[in-house]
């Protein structure tokens, strides 16, 4: 089935707009934020910075602004702003993990800023040595390289 399709039957069901399908990168980004719940003040000012890293991109790549501010702010009022449903979260990570035309750059950026979600806040204090990133977060960042075919190697993690 073809992914413009199901992005389509997607649309309808859960009435997403044509302008979400450029800011699908954001995805693993929005999945981070909201695993413990709560989208805290940090975890969106991260969210912030690569909408707008992202945003840039897209009209480098295209020459020609393709996502306008508003189009992103109502993108992140529907997804940063208020919790979607975990099964449109699940179907719009699948397109991004599938995604062939996601650069290699853009992977390591979205899995770097989904790191940095990850640590940014604590849902409870204190934790102990290990525990700043949770046991599920750390296990969705190890789908996400798996997925975006980054060996998780010691100098990958390290740098």
């Amino acid at each position: 089935m073809d992914s413009q399709y199901r992005f389509e039957q997607l649309a309808a069901e859960f009435d997403l707009k044509a302008a979400d399908y450029y800011l699908l990168d954001l995805i693993p980004l929005i999945e981070m934020m909201w695993m413990d719940g709560k989208n805290q003040e940090g975890e969106l000012k991260i969210l912030y910075q690569f909408v707008l890293e992202h945003l840039a991109y897209l009209d480098q790549v295209a020459g020609v602004q393709v996502i306008s501010i508003a189009e992103a702010n109502d993108f992140l009022d529907r997804f940063a702003h208020h919790k979607p449903p975990q099964r449109l979260l699940t179907a719009l990570h699948k397109f991004v993990a599938q995604e062939k035309g996601v650069a290699e750059s853009r992977k390591h950026e979205i899995l770097e800023y989904c790191l940095d979600i990850a640590a940014a806040c604590v849902t409870h204090y204190p934790y102990d040595i290990r525990d700043r990133i949770h046991d599920y977060e750390k296990t969705f960042l190890l789908r996400l390289f798996a997925e975006f075919n980054i060996p998780v190697q010691e100098s990958t993690v390290l740098n």
